[in-house]
């Protein structure tokens, strides 16, 4: 009996030893994890292949809850078949010869039809070619004689400008429900400058007189003395704290009934980096007070070319405004465009310091592209002040068409192996005419990152958003239900395709 009992412990314990080495069975606790394991899955088994997928890409992304647009313009996400739509309702009309916007047939070129737009329509030639001029539509199918790229893109801001703020809430209605489609449930969008004009409070030798000892400043301290001396006139002028209300009021009246459970839009305000030193500090001023009178006002920001001759040689007295405004209103989020540039775009000494002096001197939180990096004096050490201070808002389609950098050019990777936060946004999704799900299509088919990087990126659109801390916790727990629901239909879906 002993050693039948013997015989039975051994055969068991071979039996035992054997079945050790297949492969376990993974256990999930509960169906949530499941469903995020199958979709990961499925993500993976598309990107992986030798050949992407993009058409199964598209529809994950579509379905795919994105969070937030950070790097968003008002302006430029609006199509330009829309802002037709608007002149139409203007009873304004198109110049034939220019396809600018003008408001009187009385305002047209001389011997040019001044169309209706009802007119330009039929006119199927002077039509797609509006759409070229208005937007980057047909850019890479057309072999005639045409701008550059970035001339093609900023250009394009001119035609709808007229236009592009006369039916604000009407344009911000529409990227809601386009965001919510989109299943995209926040954008924190740069809509338009507080509007204030030096001219109105400075004579035109007081605004030279500025301008000059700006440009002469050898230190950060000597600009201040002057901004001390702009802030205080702009400080006792009614008509400038007059203008900053009638600007909030304005952002506050088209956000009406904006907000809801599916959907929150925030705004930037920004100053436009071609223009005289003077003005471009009073825009910012006046954007760092709107701020502090409104919530829903969020940030500032300076946009346009970063390679105009303006942009570039007052890059660092910019900065120097930033910091300046900074030690005055610390709690006002600071977004910057920069490093918006590349090798050839400019001279060599234009490339090594924009980022740099983003981060050092205006003490950026969130920098727009990001681009020349590579470029960057110490770039190195920027990068551990990226990634200790900052975030990267990444606009795969503007630099592919504006710069000419993609795919492995792109410093993407370079951020990415870092550990740089980064952000996934459009930019200018109307005249680029994209949307985010296909960036996020364009980052999965290049760079291939994991799903859980892929979530990262969408969670970070709302921790590195400039929303309150309650606003913050209230988008991140939607998020949280949004992906419940998409990893469980996602799983589905994988099971049916496999």
């Amino acid at each position: 009996m002993k050693i039948l009992n013997l015989i039975i412990v051994i055969f068991f314990t071979i039996i035992l030893s054997a079945c050790s080495g297949l492969p376990k069975k993974e256990v999930y606790s509960d169906n949530q994890a499941y469903n995020q394991k199958r979709t990961q899955g499925f993500y993976e088994s598309i990107i992986k292949q030798d050949t992407v997928d993009l058409s199964k890409l598209n529809l994950f992304f579509t379905q795919m809850p994105k969070g937030g647009d950070l790097h968003h313009h008002y302006s430029g996400t609006i199509y330009a078949e829309t802002y037709l739509d608007w002149v139409k309702a203007k009873g304004w009309f198109i110049d034939l010869c220019t396809l600018k916007i003008i408001k009187s047939s009385s305002d047209a070129t001389k011997s040019c039809p001044a169309l209706t737009v009802d007119n330009l329509l039929k006119n199927e030639v002077a039509y797609r070619k509006l759409l070229t001029l208005w937007s980057d539509k047909d850019y890479d199918n057309h072999y005639h004689d045409q701008p550059a790229p970035d001339t093609n893109f900023f250009n394009t801001f001119g035609y709808f400008r007229p236009i592009s703020n006369e039916y604000m809430d009407k344009g911000l209605a529409i990227l809601k429900n386009r965001a919510i489609k989109e299943n995209v449930s926040y954008i924190e969008t740069m809509l338009t400058r507080v509007g204030v004009k030096t001219s109105s409070y400075f004579t035109k030798k007081d605004i030279n007189t500025f301008d000059q000892e700006l440009h002469s400043a050898k230190s950060q301290q000597e600009v201040n003395k002057v901004l001390d001396q702009i802030s205080k006139a702009l400080d006792q002028n009614k008509l400038f704290s007059d203008k900053i209300d009638s600007f909030v009021k304005m952002i506050e009246t088209n956000h009406t009934g904006l907000d809801d459970g599916q959907f929150t839009m925030r705004y930037q305000t920004y100053t436009v980096r071609v223009l005289n030193p003077v003005q471009i500090f009073a825009d910012l001023y006046s954007g760092y007070l709107a701020v502090e009178k409104s919530p829903l006002v969020v940030g500032v920001n300076i946009v346009a070319p970063e390679n105009n001759h303006v942009a570039l040689s007052d890059y660092t007295l910019h900065m120097q405004m930033y910091n300046y405004l900074l030690n005055k209103y610390p709690n006002v989020n600071r977004a910057l465009h920069a490093g918006e540039l590349t090798l050839g775009m400019v001279r060599p000494k234009d490339l090594d310091f924009h980022i740099n002096e983003a981060m050092s001197i205006a003490k950026a939180q969130r920098i727009g592209h990001g681009i020349d990096i590579p470029y960057e004096k110490d770039s190195i050490a920027l990068l551990k002040d990226l990634k200790d201070n900052a975030v990267i808002e990444i606009n795969l389609t503007s630099n592919q068409f504006i710069l000419g950098v993609e795919k492995e050019e792109h410093p993407y990777q370079i951020y990415a192996s870092y550990g740089v936060p980064m952000v996934i946004s459009t930019d200018d999704s109307g005249v680029s005419r994209n949307n985010l799900s296909n960036e996020y299509v364009l980052l999965a088919s290049r760079y291939k990152p994991d799903y859980t990087q892929i979530k990262k990126y969408v969670y970070n659109s709302i921790k590195y958003s400039f929303l309150s801390a309650e606003d913050k916790q209230k988008q991140t727990s939607i998020l949280d239900k949004k992906f419940e629901l998409f990893e469980k239909n996602m799983a589905t879906l994988a099971a049916k395709m496999h």
